[in-house]
């Protein structure tokens, strides 16, 4: 972390660039959002059953998820290369993780910031419409529970996208399926067809960045369905642990 601060104090104008182009992407889809509901008129409108307010409520899921990817989570980009290049002798420890130590190992004081304005938009949304749905004291188990499966399907699903780099080296496949799933999960999923929805909810679980967690928040689960999936949740996580430590097993460094 010490050292994430020291870098970007020794690059600043990268560092205002960076927050500035991130809050620009934000403020992108609050007003698309905004336009969409003002065109369809407040109140008449909804977008898979997600009225206005709700919609910000999910949109501070998204901006919240995206700030701890890039504030904790930016190694992924250079796992393809790093694994090409046999860079990756010095996770191969034990007892320690080997995922862990390599995608935990950069700390992005931008993404901080962005993790902060996430944090105050969501706060902002929350006061506009929980107090109406679920109550506040509902807020205070069920926030927190929101965050975690954020962050918990965050790491689990980046670490789900890097697994093909074991198989297809230099594919770069990677990035390719982060961005493509981190773009549906920038949606409600009840805007897709029922069959992307269900993907999306129990094969690779992107709903966990965002849908389930505001779901969550708003009261729009059964009492059922929101206690089981983060078992999913938990079984998808295993599983992925496993396949990264087969794949891993083919890993050849540069020393041979």
């Amino acid at each position: 972390m010490r050292i994430g601060f020291v870098r970007k104090s020794q690059f600043r104008v990268e560092f205002l660039n960076q927050v500035l182009m991130d809050l620009c992407f934000y403020a992108s889809f609050i007003l698309t959002f905004d336009i969409l509901y003002g065109l369809g008129g407040e109140g008449d409108l909804n977008l898979g059953g997600w009225s206005h307010e709700e919609m910000r409520v999910y949109l501070g899921m998204v901006f919240v998820a995206d700030g701890l990817f890039m504030t904790f989570l930016g190694q992924q980009w250079h796992f393809g290369q790093d694994l090409k290049n046999g860079n990756l002798d010095s996770i191969r420890v034990r007892p320690g993780s080997p995922a862990f130590l390599y995608f935990f190992q950069r700390f992005s004081p931008e993404g901080l910031t962005n993790l902060v304005f996430g944090m105050g938009w969501l706060a902002f949304a929350l006061a506009g419409v929980v107090p109406e749905q679920t109550g506040a004291l509902t807020l205070l188990w069920a926030l927190p529970c929101a965050l975690a499966v954020i962050a918990w399907s965050q790491v689990f699903l980046m670490l789900s996208y890097n697994v093909v780099e074991f198989w297809l080296l230099n594919s770069d496949v990677g990035h390719l399926v982060s961005m493509l799933l981190s773009n549906f999960g920038e949606r409600p999923l009840e805007v897709y067809p029922s069959v992307v929805g269900r993907v999306l909810k129990f094969v690779l679980p992107v709903a966990g960045m965002a849908w389930y967690p505001a779901s969550l928040v708003l009261g729009r689960l059964d009492a059922g369905f929101a206690l089981l999936y983060p078992l999913l949740l938990l079984l998808f996580a295993a599983a992925v642990l496993r396949v990264f430590r087969r794949g891993f097993r083919r890993y050849e460094s540069a020393m041979g």
